[in-house]
């Protein structure tokens, strides 16, 4: 078994599996096509609940409900085990968007999971409510805390900023980026986060009962991750709440490699029989972890949502003959609801490599008891159970500037608020264009998103001073944080922190001063979201555009805000038929990439906003 060596953050697979399909029958294989029917034209599905928008606290509070050893903190939609005192031990934290039940929430409990931090449906949680649980928890777990954050570029970004502002606050917290997924793999970020998530979190939050160090329940995680692979399939999609079903399967069809957040899969393939349909899967992960006669490993089947006990009965047995078939001893098998997708009509199967080095120990943590109830295994039912929140534990990492770096003239001061103002109104002014850009792969509200911060910021700019360029940086990264939120929020949010702790390094107001902070921004958002310039995200005009204004710093200050523009223009054009290798745009077909990128666009169109505004008051 090939190893990847692995880093806090970095996305450590196993090995590449390059493209699914070359393996797939000729009498099976369809190119993928675009669905031309608009989500518009099918009908909205109906579903058992209140309204969409009260949906995720609904169910948090009918989880606790329902397992008395349970608490949630509503305002933050955390859930953790009741705390009572200092335990010493290491916490295990995990978390994403809704709609994934009982992940991650469910697993929530002794011997598993200490707290989980819920999304809205689909959507990662913000920063705020991440840090909020990994502060609550340190608090009752002075070991540490370990985050296990699913290989998305939302949690990726949200949980990352969490990590880093709970560090800057004295938390003792480290974080295990976990991505297993097959049919994704060959991306440049790695495979989604699947379910082998769920396996992490038993096998950490047994570790992390047992007394040992954060260190090595991180180590465990890493490790552990390198050896576990999944792949799914669906006969039909799921629906957001109020909402038409996300896509369209013809009858007779499956659709191979599906993700867990509603996304189709890489391959339209004919149905066949159970059995046919888990020896395909299973050849690809076999594949894809090396493994051969004579080695052992756990398997799990996944319910992504609405397939049937029958159903997964049967998948269950044509597992384990399957393996029997290859020689390759199935330990364990853990079928039910694990990651779901509202109600979609799969399954996935996860394999847990055992290899020898680690098989005893790894099997002596998956069976340790755990009170958590999702865990297929029972679980004691205590007295207790109530609904609160631990306010106090909130860190106020606002304050956390401890220097303000070079301040700004009256002159200066009036050419940044007119410099946020005119960039603020541009984006506002392009809201559709950026919806349009983003409706192709993406879920069409990047101008929506971007409106809002805008707002935000032409609100904060009335009565804001802007005399240190630092501060007002730390403030916009804040109002990323509360204002964006999701995906988008995460990237400006972490990329404004960033240049804020530049500039407050700063040793005065020059050039020098703004690249190095220009350049803190990008390396920030490539660090957490995964993708370089040439991938097709919003770096492709950041990045070019701090190349040309490198470049150029001999011109006159008029020539080299003009020549700044140009390149972010021409940053922005070229995305146009790129092919995405990280962020969501990556997980769709590469016909959907006709036009240009809406996040380098949006860069393009703030970056000439503010070099036009300084060119006019030369």
């Amino acid at each position: 078994m090939k190893k990847v060596s692995a880093t806090p953050y970095s996305f450590h697979p196993a090995l590449k599996f390059g493209d699914i399909d070359r393996a797939l029958p000729e009498r099976v294989k369809e190119c993928l096509s675009v669905n031309s029917k608009m989500a518009s034209d099918r009908p909205v599905t109906n579903k058992f609940i209140n309204s969409p928008e009260s949906c995720v606290d609904d169910n948090l509070r009918g989880l606790v409900a329902s397992n008395p050893l349970l608490h949630l903190h509503p305002q933050h939609r955390v859930v953790t085990v009741r705390p009572t005192e200092d335990t010493g031990k290491v916490a295990v934290i995990g978390g994403g968007g809704s709609g994934h039940e009982p992940f991650a929430a469910g697993f929530v409990g002794e011997g598993m999971l200490d707290g989980a931090v819920a999304g809205g449906i689909f959507a990662s949680p913000p920063t705020g409510n991440v840090l909020y649980a990994i502060t609550h928890l340190y608090k009752y777990n002075s070991g540490g805390v370990l985050v296990l954050i699913g290989n998305y570029t939302g949690d990726r970004l949200n949980f990352g900023k969490a990590i880093e502002k709970a560090k800057i606050a004295g938390i003792k917290v480290e974080g295990v980026i976990v991505g297993e997924d097959v049919a994704s793999s060959h991306n440049k970020t790695g495979g989604r986060g699947m379910c082998a998530e769920v396996y992490l979190y038993k096998m950490c939050g047994a570790l992390a009962a047992q007394g040992a160090s954060l260190e090595e329940v991180r180590n465990l995680a890493v490790e552990s991750s390198n050896y576990m692979a999944t792949l799914g399939v669906c006969l039909s999609p799921c629906s957001l709440p109020g909402q038409a079903p996300l896509f369209e399967i013809s009858r007779g069809m499956m659709e191979l490699g599906v993700g867990v957040h509603g996304e189709a899969g890489i391959s339209k393939v004919e149905l066949g029989t159970a059995r046919e349909v888990v020896s395909l899967v299973l050849g690809k992960i076999v594949e894809h972890l090396n493994l051969t006669s004579g080695h052992s490993v756990t398997a799990m089947v996944n319910n992504l949502g609405g397939t049937s006990i029958l159903e997964m009965n049967i998948i269950s047995k044509e597992i384990k003959e399957y393996l029997e078939n290859k020689q390759i001893t199935l330990e364990r098998l853990y079928s039910g609801h694990m990651k779901s997708s509202l109600e979609m009509h799969g399954f996935q199967i996860c394999l847990l490599h055992l290899a020898p080095e680690h098989a005893a120990g790894w099997l002596r943590l998956l069976d340790t008891d755990t009170s958590a109830l999702a865990w297929p295994a029972p679980a004691p039912v205590r007295a207790g159970g109530g609904v609160g929140d631990y306010e106090d534990a909130t860190v106020q990492t606002s304050d956390e500037k401890v220097a303000t770096g070079p301040s700004l003239s009256s002159s200066e001061q009036s050419l940044l608020r007119d410099c946020l103002k005119t960039a603020s109104e541009a984006l506002i002014q392009n809201v559709e264009l950026l919806n349009r850009l983003d409706s192709g792969c993406g879920d069409g509200d990047c101008g929506n998103t971007l409106k809002r911060f805008s707002l935000a910021i032409l609100e904060y700019i009335r009565t804001a001073s802007m005399e240190y360029p630092s501060n007002v940086l730390w403030d916009l990264s804040e109002i990323a944080e509360r204002d964006m939120g999701g995906t988008s929020g995460g990237i400006y949010s972490l990329g404004l922190s960033a240049a804020s702790q530049a500039l407050a390094s700063a040793n005065c107001n020059d050039v020098a001063s703004w690249l190095l902070a220009w350049d803190s921004a990008t390396r920030a958002i490539s660090k957490y979201g995964g993708a370089e310039p040439g991938d097709r995200t919003m770096l492709d005009s950041l990045q070019t555009a701090a190349v040309a204004f490198k470049e150029n710093l001999s011109l006159d200050m008029k020539s080299l805000v003009r020549a700044a523009a140009d390149a972010a223009e021409r940053g922005a054009v070229t995305t146009a038929g790129m092919t995405a290798s990280a962020g969501r745009a990556s997980y769709v077909s590469s016909a959907y990439h006709g036009d240009e990128d809406a996040g380098a666009r949006a860069v393009a169109i703030w970056l000439q906003a503010i070099f036009n505004c300084i060119s006019k008051q030369l």
